[in-house]
This record gives C-alpha cells, sequence and structure tokens, in this order.
C-alpha cells in the first residue's frame, strides 16, 4: 500500500508519497498555488500506475482539494489536530508528515466520502457549534456585523458562489451571468485567488463583488485567534477592491464559535451566512440543486452555491434554470452588499 500527504503553505502545494511496510518515499513534487489540476493528474498517475492502492491524506485545515480528488477516484482521508504535530506558522503540517501519521495509523484517520465532504465525521460537531453561537449570531445581526439574508419584504436576492476561483467552472458561471445580466458575489479562496489572478479581475469587471473565504479553507473552531486572522489577511491582500480589502467574509462550512464571530468583528469583517442551500458540492444532479433553490427561495435570500473545490458542471448546468425561474417570478438579483442596504 502507497499512503501520500498532501500539504499546504502560502505559495501552493506539496506531495509526498511513502510506502509499506517501511515509509520509504517513492514520490514528492511540488505544485504551485496555480496547479491543482496537475496535482491532481500527477497522483491519478500514482495510483494509476501501480498495483498497490494509495491512500492520499490532507489536515483540517485543507478543504481545498479533497472534492476533485475524491471525483478522480482517489482514496482521501483527514487528520485532525490531535493526531498531528504542531503545524508551522503558516501552513499544514509537511507533507511526509501525514504521509507517515497515515501508514503508522490509517485506521484512526477519517476516510472522506462525496456526500459529507472535507468534514466526514465532524458533521455533528459542526451542527453543535452553529447552534451554540445563534445568540452572538443574532447580536451581530442586529449589529451590522453579519447577514444571514436580506429584507422579507421586497423581491431581491443574492447569489453567492464559493470556494473559486476555478480556470474551469468559474468562466462558466461568468458567462451564464454575464448572458442574463446577473450580478453574484464570489467568496474566494485565497490561495485559488493567487493562482488566477487573472479570474478574480474578470469577476471584477463583470460587475460582481468579492468576498474573503480564508486562504485553505480549514475548519475555523481549530484555528487560533492569530490563525485564523492571517488566514483572512493573506485572502484580502489577494482580493484588492478599491485600494482596500473586501469587508465580506464567509466562515469555510459555516464553521463558526461565538469566540470565532467576536474574533471576525475585530477583524473588520461582515460574516455571511445564507438561507438557501442546495448542497450542490454533494453532486445530486443539476435538476435536484435546481429544484432544492427554487423549493427554499424567500424575498431577501441569500443562496450559496459553489464554481470551486470540486466537479461543479453540476452547478453551472442548474444555474440557467435558476436564474429564469426566478427572474419570471419577479426576483431583482443584487450583490450580498447590496442586499444588506435595505
Amino acid at each position: 500500500m502507497l499512503y501520500g500527504g498532501i500539504a499546504w503553505n502560502g505559495n501552493g502545494y506539496n506531495v509526498r508519497v511513502v510506502d509499506e511496510p517501511d515509509g520509504r518515499e517513492v514520490a514528492a513534487e511540488e505544485f504551485p498555488a496555480s496547479g491543482r489540476s496537475d496535482l491532481v493528474d500527477y497522483v491519478a498517475a500514482l495510483q494509476g500506475g501501480r498495483d498497490e492502492r494509495l491512500c492520499l491524506v490532507i489536515d483540517s485545515s485543507n478543504g481545498m482539494l479533497d472534492g476533485t480528488l475524491m471525483a478522480a477516484g482517489l482514496d482521501v482521508y483527514r487528520a485532525d489536530p490531535w493526531q498531528l504535530p504542531a503545524p508551522p506558522e503558516f501552513g499544514s503540517p509537511a507533507a511526509g508528515e501525514l504521509a507517515e501519521i497515515a501508514r503508522s495509523n490509517l485506521p484512526e484517520l477519517a476516510r472522506l466520502e462525496i456526500g459529507t465532504g472535507t468534514l466526514t465525521g465532524r458533521l455533528t460537531e459542526l451542527q453543535k457549534g452553529i447552534q451554540e453561537t445563534w445568540p452572538t449570531e443574532m447580536a451581530m445581526i442586529g449589529a451590522g456585523h453579519c447577514i444571514a439574508h436580506g429584507s422579507r419584504r421586497e423581491k431581491r436576492l443574492a447569489l453567492t458562489f464559493d470556494d473559486g476561483p476555478h480556470p474551469l467552472f468559474t468562466d462558466r458561471v461568468l458567462e451564464v451571468l454575464r448572458r442574463y445580466e446577473v450580478p453574484a458575489t464570489f467568496f474566494c479562496v485565497g490561495l485559488h485567488a493567487a493562482g488566477h489572478p487573472e479570474i478574480v479581475r474578470r469577476i471584477l469587471d463583470g460587475g460582481h463583488a468579492l468576498g474573503n473565504h480564508t486562504w485553505s479553507h480549514p475548519y475555523l473552531p481549530d484555528l487560533t485567534k492569530d490563525g485564523l486572522a492571517e488566514q483572512v489577511a493573506r485572502t484580502a491582500r489577494q482580493l484588492p477592491v478599491g485600494g482596500g480589502a473586501p469587508a465580506l467574509f464567509r466562515p469555510p462550512y459555516g464553521s463558526r464559535s461565538p469566540d470565532i464571530l467576536s474574533w471576525l468583528v475585530e477583524l473588520g469583517t461582515t460574516t455571511v451566512l445564507w438561507d438557501v442551500e442546495p448542497f450542490d458540492w454533494a453532486l445530486p444532479g443539476a435538476g435536484v440543486i435546481a429544484e432544492r433553490v427554487l423549493a427554499d427561495v424567500r424575498p431577501g435570500s441569500v443562496i450559496l452555491l459553489h464554481d470551486g473545490g470540486g466537479d461543479r458542471s453540476q452547478t453551472v448546468a442548474a444555474l440557467p434554470s435558476i436564474i429564469e425561474r426566478l427572474l419570471d417570478d419577479g426576483y431583482e438579483f443584487v450583490t450580498v452588499d447590496q442586499l444588506a442596504t435595505r
């Protein structure tokens, strides 16, 4: 059996693969921020070119690759902080460390599934954290530091897209939005934005808004206050808008705690949540995605879709029917910041 670790840092990704039983390194490669597709092709070729099964490991601070890796038919596992050595000041534990923890302790790691995503095995914890933040969240909404939806009195709503920019799917989304002359808000992952600044520019040139979605799409409760601040600040520097940083911030997975929400206020961000989620990242089919959106939408809704983080062809296919139906129903599409002003 082969064990591969995938690490991230401020510049891109590292991959290390070791064998069983002695942990000998059999493959090693580095990829820039723009090299996600090359990384997936690389590990897929390793799997296809050998008789041994390849088990890939990420840590809970890396929510950028597992969807694409699983869509390529690869086995992906997650290691959590209590199973790993302390990470560097910015970045994940080293790829070799991730590979070794899999070699020595694979049964203790969470095997990820498309239907439950990066947080497979921790979804109950995620929901508990969200429930515990309710009083803090309500206070932040009242103070203008958090948006869950807009006014229910007007047929205005916001389309939002997470986890890009992606060199294939973001451009396809932008083409659909251009065709219908509909604005949207894109919550970008910093490392993806660093790898594709030209797509960030196309988003802005299309009249759309940008939001901050952290540097590496981590599970926020696993971060320290300083770690969260660094994730937000580095991403903001990749998303220039009028000479400043976008103030809109969306927590990956919606993960949060009272402390995290308070830290975000200190960082000067406005936390953006949502009230319509068709779980398009789980690939239920374009028709199901459209049906779920149209069944749940209300005046003021914030709709959560995805243009990155995996195969988003179903989302692209669902988008025209969603937009056409909502336009026929008299809805006006606006960006999140516009939704919050009325």
